[in-house]
């Protein structure tokens, strides 16, 4: 119960998270590599912190391509995402990374063994088709929006991302391991960009700007650290099925935050809170919570 309740505090963390990833990419920088790279920057910053649950221990060189790679995964990833806050709600942003998730229970079944029950199994594709309904335009014909396909690929990424990081958990049985690695290599990356002159250029154009919202990727790489403790922490107890049925209901928690601040404090964001749309989005998300119950029952 502990991992599950831990699990949750996951894509709450994400979906502050993108809320602010979302006026950064929209208002800021307006290349996605730029972005990429300042966001990443401070991604060691607080790696500290995690050393109160436990020290970090030397891993295996197996287990340190591992992380290289989920590092990789984690980098590339951002690409197709922030191209996507670009074009739709953040909250559909978010409920569309369970679409490449469909293929979590096969791979886990191939890689790991791991066999569910035919109701969480049901629960599962319950969650994916919402998380497709979000995204359809329309109600004659439906049009996948451009965002789709951007989702796709990048929640196909994340979903071989939740079996590495299941696999690399029971092998190296260090769950501390699994927050610092991926975050220290992934932290330099993004500095390959700088080898292709036009994203070179752009990256340093766009100091200055960086420089003047400091506090709020401090505050944002923050709140994406605890985001990665919470995630790692559960997925350590639990299946990837489950741990990424804990993570669809992200753009719940979203579309909550996103209605608070703009009654609360008329921040406007990047989101339709329309009456029409919203009842869509209550509905899908009504969908996506009896599927996380199915699936974590």
């Amino acid at each position: 119960m502990l991992f599950i309740l831990i699990a949750f505090l996951a894509p709450a963390f994400g979906a502050t998270a993108c809320i602010i990833e979302s006026r950064l990419s929209n208002c800021t920088f307006k290349r996605q590599t730029t972005m990429i790279f300042y966001i990443s920057l401070m991604n060691c910053v607080f790696l500290p912190l995690v050393f109160v649950f436990g020290l970090p221990s030397v891993p295996t060189w197996q287990s340190l391509l591992c992380y290289a790679g989920l590092a990789l995964i984690d980098v590339l990833y951002l690409y197709p995402f922030y191209t996507a806050l670009k074009v739709i709600d953040s909250s559909i942003v978010a409920a569309l990374f369970s679409l490449g998730q469909i293929t979590i229970p096969l791979l886990s079944f191939l890689f790991l063994g791991e066999v569910l029950s035919l109701t969480q199994y049901i629960g599962f594709m319950v969650i994916i088709m919402s998380s497709v309904a979000l995204s359809i335009k329309g109600t004659r014909i439906p049009k996948l929006s451009r965002a789709f396909y951007y989702m796709v690929f990048a929640s196909l990424l994340r979903a071989v991302y939740a079996i590495l990081e299941k696999y690399v958990l029971i092998e190296d049985s260090n769950w501390v391991n699994m927050v610092v690695y991926p975050n220290l290599i992934s932290g330099l990356i993004p500095f390959l960009f700088f080898f292709r002159q036009k994203w070179r250029k752009d990256i340093v154009k766009n100091f200055p700007p960086y420089l003047d919202k400091f506090k709020i990727f401090a505050v944002n790489e923050f709140i994406c650290f605890l985001e990665v403790v919470a995630q790692v922490y559960g997925m350590s107890g639990l299946s990837p099925v489950v741990s990424s049925s804990i993570g669809a209901t992200e753009p719940i928690f979203l579309l909550g935050f996103c209605y608070f601040m703009l009654k609360k404090y008329n921040i406007p964001l990047n989101e339709k809170i329309s009456t029409q749309v919203l009842m869509k989005k209550l509905f899908c998300f009504v969908l996506i919570i009896l599927g996380v119950i199915l699936v974590v029952d």
